[in-house]
């Protein structure tokens, strides 16, 4: 509501624009009178040109002289081709010659003062021209503010409707702020959502007392991607978009995101990738309080593994005593483990299915997952002698792990189908829930509608017989009045002027059913004795001589040999049209303004119509009229406005709103002064 009240009212400076510029861009001829005027000279002067040309080319005695029969323009000026051998034999002004020198392009000196004055109007009309455009632009930076309130409104919008769209192409959720959670439902890669693929939703759930999330797993198993998903979100919703989870989810307002993601490496700084990366977790490890979030992908792998695992250990206890949130990624065995004294670390792994060894992006918290460089390795190709040998090159503890890891494998797998079904199982109740319900409502509203109907219905026929009895009181006894009325004698006074007075003229009703149908048309006032009123006649008489006719939101039936001439006068505008027999069509119900119908007319016959309408009004003092021309081929609206435009009784014009008739109607407000 606040951004519709801040757009401008379009309507003037559209017509203001409209009554200069056609939609393609180009200056009407009749934008002014000065601007018409001279375009129809301009016109005139070239046709006659044209013709004086056509003439002079076409004589025979020319014939010698002229290198072709045809005429051209050289800047800006008509001339005609003439053998270069010919030239100082005819009178006139050469204005170039052709490439081979064989002819020039003379303006003979019959037609050099018409193309002098042709020259002169176009100067006039580009003259005319700006001065309509700087009127214009001076009309239009007068609403510069306007402008400006409305383009930030429209710019708003847009940036709304933006994201609405996006929101709706990753089926985004609105999210809630807390102060010390995260809890991300169905989890989703915005951009995966995009691209349209098979997406696997994760959920993650961290609070104050779990507020760092380890995570591990194979190569290629998706770790990036869910922490990538969580600094999207977290980002996202700080702009304020909607996000790709599901409803329930909330995250904390992070004023600050530390990223940490692929290699920060620079040459200038001489600063190497673990460098750079020390660099960034100890800017990192500043940071404190749950409004804080730390996103690192492979926190210290590029340097010795033991050397890196201790540095990274380090880093993630500052986190924690900070109180911040974080998800780290990591491949570093001896990092996956002994975090019992630090209850708020997360350990969380992704699936993989030890089957086809194959990862299925499946988030598990709680659980250390392992890197599978050898399966990830068997995976991508590479040679099974090499498998074998990078075996063979384990030490025994990492072989029997490795042995066993497959029986572990298989018991998270069984665990998480268990868990996935009885997700589905709790989903499929959910959806049952919110269809009976919506189910209910929706009958509850068939009923109170229904109830609804039925009472309107009951109403109704209720108030039917109530006016009904009142009509029939009323006409029993203006009837057993009118009967006495009618036995009494009727008298009759004159003025003193000699005019008749009301009663005489009220017994003055046409003595033909032809003669009142044309004095009391449908539309025209009437007095109805029965009911001792006025009424509105709204047809004519049919065959039994009844006119139906309205008063006081009653329709009657009533024969007109029983009806008066009214009480109040008849409306005066309506007589005047009447007798004008024109196409002007008056609403009885205090009409604002005339509507002239010029559809299906010739051109001319509209303009007759238009002229003759536009006095009337004068005379009238009614400053407004509406002319209904239609839109067709727009020869008649082009001629309508061309007619106003020039017309020095009005004073602007513009095209109707769209709820009035649109481009196919135009209001005229004419000068009264």
């Amino acid at each position: 509501e606040k951004i519709k009240t801040s757009l401008m009212n379009a309507e003037e400076p559209l017509s203001a624009i409209d009554q200069i510029m056609t939609p393609h861009g180009d200056i009407r001829a009749d934008a002014s009178e000065t601007l018409y005027r001279l375009f129809q000279e301009k016109e005139t002067l070239e046709q006659e040109l044209h013709k004086t040309l056509d003439r002079f080319v076409k004589d025979y005695e020319m014939e010698d002289y002229l290198q072709d029969r045809y005429i051209t323009t050289r800047e800006g000026r008509w001339v005609v081709p003439i053998k270069s051998g010919m030239k100082s034999f005819l009178p006139g002004v050469v204005h170039g010659s052709s490439q081979t020198k064989q002819t020039v392009y003379m303006e003979p000196e019959k037609i050099i003062p018409i193309n002098n004055r042709i020259r002169q109007i176009e100067i006039l009309i580009e003259e005319e021209i700006e001065r309509l455009l700087t009127d214009l632009s001076r009309y239009l930076e007068s609403l510069l503010i306007d402008f400006e309130t409305t383009y930030k409104s429209l710019f708003e919008c847009d940036v709304i409707f933006a994201k609405a769209q996006f929101a709706q192409q990753i089926q985004g959720q609105p999210i809630e702020f807390s102060d010390h959670r995260i809890e991300l439902n169905d989890l989703r890669h915005p951009l995966l959502q995009l691209s349209g693929k098979n997406i696997i939703p994760n959920t993650v759930h961290l609070d104050s007392k779990k507020s760092i999330l380890l995570l591990s797993g194979p190569n290629a198993g998706g770790k990036t991607i869910l922490l990538k998903s969580l600094g999207l979100v977290a980002h996202m919703s700080r702009c304020g978009l909607l996000v790709s989870v599901s409803e329930g989810s909330s995250i904390p307002f992070f004023k600050d995101i530390f990223v940490a993601i692929g290699d920060a490496q620079n040459v200038d700084a001489e600063l190497s990738t673990f460098a750079a990366h020390l660099k960034f977790l100890n800017e990192a490890s500043r940071a404190k309080g749950s409004d804080q979030l730390i996103l690192v992908d492979e926190i210290c792998g590029s340097t010795d593994p033991e050397e890196g695992s201790a540095l990274a250990r380090s880093f993630i206890e500052q986190f924690s005593e900070n109180q911040v949130f974080s998800v780290i990624t990591s491949h570093l065995g001896p990092l996956k483990s002994n975090w019992i004294n630090h209850p708020q670390v997360l350990s969380g792994s992704m699936e993989y299915n030890t089957k086809t060894g194959l990862p299925t992006y499946h988030f598990i918290p709680g659980v250390a997952g392992d890197s599978l460089a050898i399966l990830t390795a068997l995976r991508c190709g590479v040679s099974e002698k090499i498998i074998l040998r990078a075996k063979e090159v384990l030490s025994p503890e990492s072989r029997a792990r490795l042995n066993a890891l497959e029986q572990i494998e298989n018991m998270k797998h069984e665990i998480l189908e268990l868990q996935s079904h009885l997700n589905s199982e709790i989903h499929k109740a959910e959806s049952k829930k919110i269809k009976y319900e919506k189910l209910f409502k929706e009958l509850e509203s068939q009923k109170n509608e229904v109830l609804r109907k039925t009472a309107l219905k009951a109403e109704k026929k209720v108030d039917e017989a109530i006016a009904q009895a009142k009509v029939e009181q009323t006409f029993k006894r203006h009837e057993s009045l009118y009967q006495i009325k009618t036995q009494m004698p009727e008298i009759i006074k004159q003025s003193a002027s000699g005019s008749n007075s009301l009663n005489n003229s009220k017994s003055q009703i046409p003595s033909t059913l032809q003669e009142f149908t044309k004095a009391y048309p449908p539309g025209s006032k009437i007095f109805i004795p029965t009911l001792n009123q006025d009424g509105l006649i709204q047809s004519e008489p049919n065959s039994k001589g009844e006119v139906l006719i309205l008063s006081n939101s009653i329709r009657l039936q009533i024969p007109w040999t029983l009806l008066k001439p009214p009480e109040s006068p008849q409306n005066p505008t309506a007589k005047l049209i009447r007798k004008s027999g024109s196409t002007i069509s008056i609403d009885l119900q205090n009409s604002e303004e005339r509507s002239l119908d010029l559809r299906g007319k010739s051109t001319q016959d509209a303009l007759d119509e238009l002229d003759g309408a536009i006095d009337r009004a004068i005379l009238g003092r009614e400053s407004r009229l509406r002319i209904v021309h239609g839109y067709g081929t727009e020869t008649l609206k082009k001629a309508v406005r061309n007619y106003l435009s020039r017309s020095i009784l009005v004073k602007k014009w513009q095209s109707a709103p769209s709820d009035k008739g649109g481009d196919g109607a135009t209001w005229v407000e004419l000068n009264l002064e």
